[in-house]
């Protein structure tokens, strides 16, 4: 009988000890989150824009598909398709002597427009600033070739609010009509796919 009592003895010792360790241990804090973007500048690249990124405007997130380069006589500038829950539209990045111009385009189906002359769009005359032909080189998704040489022509109504675009991305095809509006920097929000090279 002794015995048994000092089993129990030492049972209840062991499992008062286990519970005053248990009650005074300081519980374990999980380990720290880290931010998956600390790695990333604060200031987005315009010119850095590429396949993958991703870029909120108007609050809506839109995923960088494709990029174009396109290049007239060593003229460069961008045009990224981006895909986002209000459907596709194009971005156009260039620099136009030292100043950042950015545009974003929505495609106009069925118009019959050509680049001939004054063109009236939505009640809105627009008359032509240029016209040319440029090589271009897509990477990821972009529905054109690879490469090849493409015509443009852009239109603006008399006070430059209203852009109008058309593109023809072989000699036989047809022209391709959008309407932009410019947008700033301050506009855009843009996450880079990687971190800077």
């Amino acid at each position: 009988m002794t015995e048994v009592l000092l089993v129990l003895l030492i049972a209840a010792v062991v499992v008062g000890v286990v519970v005053v360790v248990v009650r005074t241990r300081k519980p374990t804090a999980p380990p720290a989150r880290i931010d998956p973007l600390a790695d990333y500048p604060e200031v987005w690249d315009p010119y850095a824009i590429g396949v993958g990124d991703i870029i909120t405007y108007a609050g809506i997130d839109h995923v960088v598909r494709g990029t174009l380069t396109l290049d007239e006589e060593g003229y460069r500038w961008y045009e990224h398709l981006l895909d986002g829950s209000t459907g596709r539209r194009w971005l156009t990045v260039e620099n136009d002597e030292g100043e950042l111009d950015m545009t974003l385009w929505m495609r106009r189906e069925g118009t019959g427009l050509e680049p001939d002359g004054d063109v009236v769009l939505d009640d809105r005359v627009y008359r032509q600033l240029e016209r040319g032909t440029a090589q271009f080189t897509a990477e990821g998704t972009t529905g054109t070739a690879p490469t090849g040489i493409m015509d443009y022509a852009d239109y603006a109504t008399a006070d430059r609010t209203g852009l109008l675009a058309f593109e023809r991305w072989s000699r036989s095809g047809s022209w391709e009509v959008s309407t932009g509006r410019a947008v700033t920097r301050s506009e855009l929000t843009v996450i880079h796919a990687g971190p800077p090279q």
